[in-house]
């Protein structure tokens, strides 16, 4: 009987531990992450029976935790590796729209890029007739496009919006002599821009307020007009950088953009302009104080800043050495190194120029200088802007592009044939248009050698404003430069030929600022 009885025993014992294993193999079934989920092509998708035993359920029906658990040993011991290249990268494309990444997971960085053009010098098509008066102002000018200006225009803002760049920068000069029809008419051409998610940025240029040359041309009179003043100008452009400014400066139109969590834009309004407009550019003294405090802020932050004005900050050109850097630029330049800034970008010079500052020698810092590039006008042939970006590794490029006005014009199914074939015509067009000035001078030397000196003359100065290398001694062999020397020796066009022939030792349309440098902080 006793037998009997521990016999019973033991199987009731044996019957509980196999319930309790059960029940614990059970839970740990349920702890477990589950095994790799198989998407081979051809096999196991959604939408399909499954065909490998499994349970039956269509994918959409099963849970989709399980979908985003790990696929590896390694993973479920590190599930915070999930999200990686062969992980989250793999299951996103296999299933859209099903995998929604944490809420802490950050974006990769991608580096800020401007498209920076100055001088538009924009003139509406209302502004002239094409009679006596507009033709007259067209030959007396320096190269500007005016009868095509409001088609550059739209050729360029086309392209901006196709490159789709963080920002678009204009750096004063902005309109031909601060008429107010042709700011009210730019700022709604400039909207488009913005509306496609590019953010306008805009300073004033010694043309833009104040100016007493404001004018329009119909038939053989040229009749004054209305220009604008300071609070006229934020009154137009105010959201074009100042509704967005993380400060302004309450004694300029200067401003500071956030581009970025990296990156400030310094936007200074260099213009003298009350209670007159003035050709000369100077930053203000309260100006320079307030400065002084966001280039403090930026500092203690780890923000990089680019500053960008009209005028220029250094001396760069032989040929205009009056009127172009601002008055105090001696100043301004103490300020930006104090904060081992690398680059300043400006306009006003119409050429388009590369330069480093040096210090005085013997002066301990005497490597360092803070450089300047120069845009040169987008109403002059080759009509040109830069574009600028920041690179993974830290560096900054700068390059020139040209405004493909040709494109633009068979896009839109122009019959204009100056349009169609904008590169050649604008440059036959600027040849001619110095040439005649040029001629207008040299008189008496018959038509061939007036011809040859005038050609010699408007090459140069047509590569000169583009920033291209000058032969020196390919051009001082021609015939039309021995012409110069044997006719005009002591010419001030002569010694403008040589200044221009001397500042081009070099292609200013591309510049690099890398990293090893130390000029770029993390």
């Amino acid at each position: 009987m006793k037998k009997k009885t521990w016999i019973i025993s033991a199987l009731m014992y044996a019957m509980v531990f196999m319930a309790c294993f059960g029940v614990l193999h059970f839970m740990k079934k349920l702890m477990e992450p589950a095994g790799p989920v198989q998407m081979e092509t051809g096999t196991e998708g959604f939408g399909q029976e499954s065909v490998d035993g499994d349970d039956g359920k269509r994918p959409e029906d099963r849970n989709v935790d399980s979908l985003i658990k790990t696929a590896t040993d390694s993973q479920a011991e590190k599930p915070e590796e999930v999200i990686r290249e062969e992980g989250y990268t793999g299951w996103k494309k296999q299933f859209p729209g099903l995998w929604t990444p944490p809420q802490d997971t950050e974006e990769p960085y991608v580096p800020p890029r401007l498209v920076l053009a100055t001088d538009l010098h924009y003139q509406s098509a209302q502004a002239g007739d094409g009679g006596p008066a507009f033709q007259l102002f067209v030959e007396r000018s320096d190269g500007k496009v005016i009868q095509y200006l409001p088609e550059l225009l739209e050729a360029f803002l086309d392209e901006v919006i196709e490159e789709k760049p963080s920002a678009l920068v204009l750096s004063g000069d902005i309109t031909m002599n601060g008429e107010r029809m042709n700011h009210e008419e730019l700022a709604g051409r400039l909207a488009r821009v913005q509306d496609a998610g590019i953010q306008v940025l805009v300073i004033p240029g010694n043309h833009d307020i104040n100016n007493g040359h404001a004018a329009v041309y119909y038939g053989a009179e040229k009749e004054s007009v209305d220009s604008i003043d300071a609070d006229g100008f934020y009154e137009i452009y105010h959201r074009y950088g100042y509704d967005q400014a993380l400060s302004r400066d309450s004694s300029s139109l200067s401003y500071v953009y956030g581009l970025d969590e990296k990156n400030w834009l310094l936007m200074l309004d260099s213009c003298q302009y009350e209670p007159e407009n003035k050709v000369e550019g100077r930053i203000k003294e309260s100006t320079l104080a307030w400065m002084d405090e966001q280039l403090l802020k930026a500092r203690e932050q780890g923000i990089f800043v680019l500053p960008v004005a009209h005028h220029n900050l250094l001396a760069q050109s032989r040929m205009y050495t009056t009127q172009c850097a601002m008055d105090n630029n001696g100043e301004v330049i103490d300020l930006l190194q104090k904060y081992e800034l690398p680059l300043f970008f400006s306009g006003h010079l119409h050429v388009q120029r590369v330069r480093k500052h040096k210090a005085e020698p013997g002066v301990a810092d005497e490597a360092y200088g803070i450089q300047e590039i120069i845009t040169d006008a987008l109403s002059i042939p080759p009509c040109q802007y830069g574009e600028v970006v920041w690179d993974e590794d830290g560096s900054i490029s700068y390059e020139t592009r040209s405004v493909d006005v040709s494109g633009w014009a068979r896009k839109m199914g122009s019959g204009n044939p100056d349009l169609l074939d904008f590169e050649d015509w604008s440059y036959r067009y600027i040849q001619k248009l110095i040439s005649d000035q040029i001629r207008g001078v040299v008189k008496n030397l018959g038509d061939d050698v007036e011809r040859s000196m005038a050609a010699t003359y408007a090459g140069v100065y047509i590569d000169y404003y583009a920033g291209r290398k000058i032969d020196a001694k390919g051009i001082r062999n021609t015939k039309g430069y021995r012409w110069w020397q044997r006719n005009m020796p002591d010419s001030y066009l002569l010694r403008e030929l040589d200044s221009m022939i001397m500042d081009s030792d070099r292609d200013n349309n591309y510049f690099l600022l890398p990293e090893e440098e130390g000029w770029l902080r993390e």
